[in-house]
């Protein structure tokens, strides 16, 4: 991966040429999208603990994803969870389309309370790679780590990156590397998970002897083990970075919750996710140094867990300036009312050529698009 990164204008400027350069070999494309589906939890009722059918992607929003690429000609095709993809790549059927650009979008989520192992989210990409595809976004260790909290902010803090400290509970064992000191303030999040999952208003905490019981609790009704991290008080920012390869990081935005949209000390639960209307997104403004810190600490993430493509850091900017990596996201959403959306809709794309445009930078970063 390149270590330049791109001001506005040039990054701007780069989606735009990557989107036009997809659009033109759209004869050449076949896009494969690998969805959860809630039909699965028939199988599986343990997925009810970490509200799996509820994040599955929508009808709605799959035809839309679908459309963005048949709409200038590519061939789409929509998989059901990972078996049916694997069957049609197993039978040969995806590799005699007469297509160049074979692309398999990462749609797989979650769902490890008691439903999946750890790491699920990390097939698709290893399979695509046996079989000679593009994987959007990032490889099968990218996934692996980037989708294990505890473990991903512990790497990103011995290789010095500013991070808030970190711990974890895990059910039936207890506390791995000791617990939080008394008096500090914490939230109580999920390992594996996304969505704001194990997250509530009682999640947000100061450490005294009641700490273990609070975790255990919410590491039971979430089917996992938690990850306990100290809580920065302050404004929410998602911070979008592409790689392609230059790295381009689009206008950050800032997550409003309109339960509260001035208390720098709210959270964002399991519930706001689930609420139409209770989270909204705005450009984010600060000083220009908080701007090119934050820019700089999501490139860095970037560039030390060797992310591709499409990625998004959240950060909470300190009452002094100071941003902290709260969360990484290896496959932010692609939802038209989302945070990376947004960010995008900052540089004037529309829905179409956003979904385009993170293709596209997939295949830009593997040297695929030629602009």
């Amino acid at each position: 991966m390149s270590s330049s990164i791109l001001d506005d204008r040039g990054g701007e400027l780069r989606l735009r040429v990557l989107e036009k350069a997809l659009v033109d070999r759209a004869g050449d494309l076949a896009v494969f999208l690998v969805f959860d589906r809630p039909s699965l939890i028939a199988e599986r009722p343990a997925l009810a603990l970490t509200f799996y059918e509820e994040r599955c992607e929508t009808e709605a929003q799959l035809e839309r994803l679908s459309e963005a690429f048949r709409s200038v000609g590519a061939y789409v095709e929509l998989f059901e969870n990972e078996p049916p993809f694997l069957k049609a790549l197993a039978e040969g059927r995806l590799l005699d389309l007469g297509r160049d650009l074979l692309v398999a979008y990462n749609g797989m989520g979650w769902g490890v309370g008691g439903g999946f192992r750890p790491g699920r989210k990390a097939l698709i990409p290893l399979v695509a790679d046996s079989y000679d595809l593009v994987c959007a976004n990032s490889d099968g260790y990218a996934c692996a780590i980037g989708m294990h909290k505890f473990h991903c902010f512990r790497l990103l803090e011995a290789l010095g990156l500013g991070v808030p400290p970190v711990w974890q509970y895990r059910p039936g064992t207890g506390w791995v590397d000791g617990c939080p000191p008394e008096g500090m303030k914490v939230i109580v999040k999920s390992t594996y998970e996304a969505w704001s999952v194990g997250v509530t208003e009682e999640s947000v905490f100061r450490v005294d002897n009641s700490c273990e019981e609070r975790a255990s609790l919410i590491a039971e009704g979430i089917g996992q083990p938690v990850t306990v991290q100290e809580f920065i008080p302050g404004p929410e920012v998602g911070v979008t970075v592409l790689s392609c390869p230059e790295v381009v990081v689009p206008p950050p935005m800032e997550s409003i919750l309109t339960k509260a949209p001035e208390d720098p000390n709210a959270v964002m639960t399991v519930a706001d996710n689930m609420t139409e209307g209770a989270v909204d997104f705005r450009r984010f403004e600060a000083e220009p140094g908080v701007m090119r810190q934050l820019r700089a600490s999501a490139s860095k993430v970037l560039e030390l867990l060797q992310l591709e493509g499409f990625t998004r850091m959240d950060f909470r900017v300190d009452d002094s300036g100071v941003p902290w990596l709260t969360d990484v996201s290896v496959s932010p959403g692609l939802e038209p009312d989302g945070s990376a959306a947004g960010s995008f809709a900052e540089y004037g794309f529309d829905h179409g050529e956003f979904i385009r445009a993170v293709v596209a930078s997939t295949l830009g970063a593997r040297g695929l698009l030629k602009a």
